[in-house]
C-alpha cells in the first residue's frame, strides 16, 4: 500500500468532530483536539452535513462514555452517511487507562483506532496523522462497513478465531488533504477462503 511519511502538522487541515454523551466530556475531548492542533473542532450533531467544513478531511473523535451497544450503533450510523468524506472518515475512540483487551475490542467493533488517555500529545497526533496519506483497507459485508478488523490478528498471542468469511468487498481508501477521501479500488470477494 502506498504511504507518505506521517506528519502530525497535517491535522491543521482537518476537522475534528467530537462525539460524547454529555457536555462536560465533550468539552474535555474538544480541548484535547485543540491541543492536537486540528484546523477546526466541533461537537457532533444528529443534523451533521459535510457542507459547512472548510477542510476536506474529517475525523470523528469518540469519548469512551458510550456503552458497547451505543458504540456499535454510532459506528453503523457514521458509516452510512451519504457522503464518502464522512462515511470513510477515521473514527477514533479514546479510552481511559484501557487494557490491551479493551483496545482490541474497540478495533473489533470497527473503530479506525483506539487511543488510551491520558497519553502524550505528540504520540496521539502521530497516530491520528497516520490515517492520512496512506491506503487503508476497509471491508464491506451485509452487516459491516469499516476498517479491516483482521489487521490486529498478527498482534494476538495465538491464531485468530475467525469464522469462514461471507461474500464481501475489500475497499482500499486514501485520505489526503488535497483530495479528501476517495476509494482507490474495490475488490469483490465472492467465496470464503
Amino acid at each position: 500500500m502506498r504511504a507518505q511519511p506521517v506528519d502530525p502538522s497535517v491535522l491543521a487541515h482537518c476537522v475534528a468532530i467530537v462525539v460524547s454523551q454529555n457536555k462536560e466530556d465533550g468539552e474535555a475531548l474538544m480541548r484535547l483536539a485543540e491541543r492536537l492542533r486540528f484546523g477546526a473542532v466541533i461537537a457532533h450533531s444528529p443534523k451533521l452535513k459535510p457542507e459547512p467544513f472548510n477542510h476536506r478531511l474529517v475525523f470523528f473523535l469518540v469519548h469512551f462514555d458510550f456503552a458497547n451497544t451505543a458504540r456499535m450503533q454510532l459506528l453503523r450510523d457514521l458509516r452510512h452517511f451519504p457522503s464518502v468524506s464522512l462515511a470513510y472518515a477515521p473514527v477514533v475512540m479514546f479510552l481511559r487507562d484501557a487494557s490491551a483487551a479493551q483496545i482490541r475490542a474497540g478495533i473489533e467493533m470497527g473503530f479506525d483506532d483506539v487511543i488510551n488517555v491520558p497519553g502524550e500529545g505528540p504520540d496521539i497526533a502521530h497516530r491520528l496523522a497516520s490515517q492520512i496519506g496512506r491506503e487503508h483497507l476497509y471491508v464491506e459485508t451485509r452487516t459491516y462497513l469499516g476498517p479491516d478488523r483482521h489487521r490486529m490478528d498478527r498482534f494476538g498471542p495465538g491464531p485468530a478465531q475467525r469464522q469462514a468469511e461471507e461474500p464481501h468487498a475489500r475497499l482500499f481508501i486514501m485520505r489526503t488533504v488535497e483530495e479528501g477521501v476517495h476509494i482507490v479500488r474495490r475488490e469483490d470477494v465472492h467465496k470464503a477462503h
